[in-house]
């Protein structure tokens, strides 16, 4: 255990609250931070879902993270009446199983445990909750959203388009707003998989990855739609091939059903969830991200992590993450076109796709480390605590770092 002395958080019980445990963005900043808070600087941190599904509880248990479901399940009755009582049922014992547990600092991520926490935490005598806004908005549940917001007064957003989602459309004041990119660790490369004999690629022939979940919010569509028009203009024999990376959810009816009429489905590999992504992205050429909105993508960051150049949809959360100079790869959302052309034209130039890859690497060491961000949430923490439970023992480490709030990230704000 090394790091700073942390007065008012050793001895706290601290509980990291999940949807569930499946492979994704959050869930992996939640894996870094808790691992982290555990390892480094020996603190009392579990990760709670509401949910048991998903295959990624393994690796919190195999490092020594604790883990718990609460098996909450948001209530559908048509009744109005009826679904009242549920929620007051089922928030009522997730109160009780936060105040059994004697939590003191709960750190909810994503909207639906913002939501649970947020009307529960008080109830349970839980000293601090922070609202994780790793979304931008782009899911929502409307009326008990709004009340449970009402609830927090420390509100951390990991883009800035999180932030302006909840200055603006949630009206919450900027200076309950800090902003804490995600953290990236150097890629763990398993040397005995081979990913391009797995996907039966001949020599030289290109791969192009996407990392990201096939659901609505990913929008898989735009990427589907440019690759029949990458297909289309190809010429020779050895084509690209696409794979795609993620569980596939609502969103892969439609992608698959397309490239099945569009005759280039030969060309596109849907993986499912895989264990070990750093491995398949370090086997390909390009990475590609479309999508519609979104918090700060931990796909498109692994992706510059591991030196790749990145054809990406130009929204906030994706320049938060590439930055200002990434105009060049970045497309309006939903051009098909442009996104084919601007993909056609890496395929072709490997020297510019290598120029693009040490870029994106050199921003990733600089302003993307695990360390900066765990640092930013303990300084959030502390200095967010009451004051009674603060034990004052001078300054720390911690106090050096400053307050990030929603500014344009553009380079180091440390």
């Amino acid at each position: 255990m090394s790091g700073p002395t942390l007065p008012g958080l050793i001895g706290q019980k601290i509980v990291i609250l999940l949807g569930y445990f499946g492979r994704g963005g959050a869930q992996r900043q939640v894996f870094l931070l808790a691992r982290e808070l555990r390892e480094r600087h020996g603190l009392d941190v579990e990760v709670w879902a509401l949910l048991y599904e998903g295959e990624y509880i393994e690796e919190f248990e195999s490092a020594g993270v604790p883990t718990r479901a609460l098996e909450f399940r948001f209530p559908r009755c048509p009744v109005r009446l009826v679904r009242l009582l549920y929620w007051i049922m089922r928030l009522w014992k997730v109160a009780g199983q936060l105040r059994q547990a004697r939590v003191r600092i709960l750190l909810p991520f994503t909207t639906y445990p913002n939501i649970v926490a947020g009307l529960t935490y008080r109830l349970a005598g839980v000293q601090l909750c922070i609202w994780g806004e790793r979304q931008a908005g782009s899911e929502r549940a409307a009326g008990v959203e709004r009340i449970a917001l009402k609830q927090y007064r420390r509100f951390v957003a990991n883009s800035t388009a999180g932030v302006e989602f909840l200055a603006g459309e949630m009206r919450v004041p900027r200076e309950r707003i800090s902003f804490v990119p995600n953290g990236v660790e150097d890629a763990k490369i398993d040397s005995e998989e081979n990913w391009r004999t797995n996907l039966g690629l001949e020599p030289g022939q290109l791969l192009v990855i996407k990392v990201a979940n096939i659901t609505r919010f990913k929008d898989h569509a735009t990427l589907v739609r440019a690759w029949k028009i990458v297909q289309d203009a190809w010429s020779g024999d050895n084509r690209p091939v696409l794979a795609l990376a993620g569980y596939c959810a609502e969103a892969y009816d439609h992608c698959h059903r397309f490239l099945v009429e569009s005759g280039w489905d030969s060309t596109v590999r849907f993986l499912g969830s895989i264990e070990n992504v750093s491995t398949l992205i370090q086997a390909s050429d390009i990475a590609a991200f479309s999508s519609r909105n979104e918090g700060m993508p931990n796909g498109v960051l692994e992706c510059m992590a591991a030196g790749k150049a990145i054809v990406a949809t130009d929204i906030p959360g994706i320049r938060d993450a590439m930055g200002p100079n990434a105009g060049g790869v970045l497309v309006p959302p939903g051009d098909a076109e442009r996104f084919a052309a601007t993909l056609l034209n890496l395929l072709r130039d490997k020297e510019k796709r290598d120029e693009l890859g040490a870029a994106n690497l050199a921003r990733i060491r600089a302003e993307f480390s695990v360390e900066r961000m765990v640092q930013r949430h303990l300084k959030i923490i502390q200095t967010s605590l009451p004051k009674r439970s603060q034990k004052r023992q001078g300054k720390t480490a911690l106090d050096k770092l400053p307050d990030s709030t929603g500014k344009p990230f553009h380079g180091s704000s440390n």
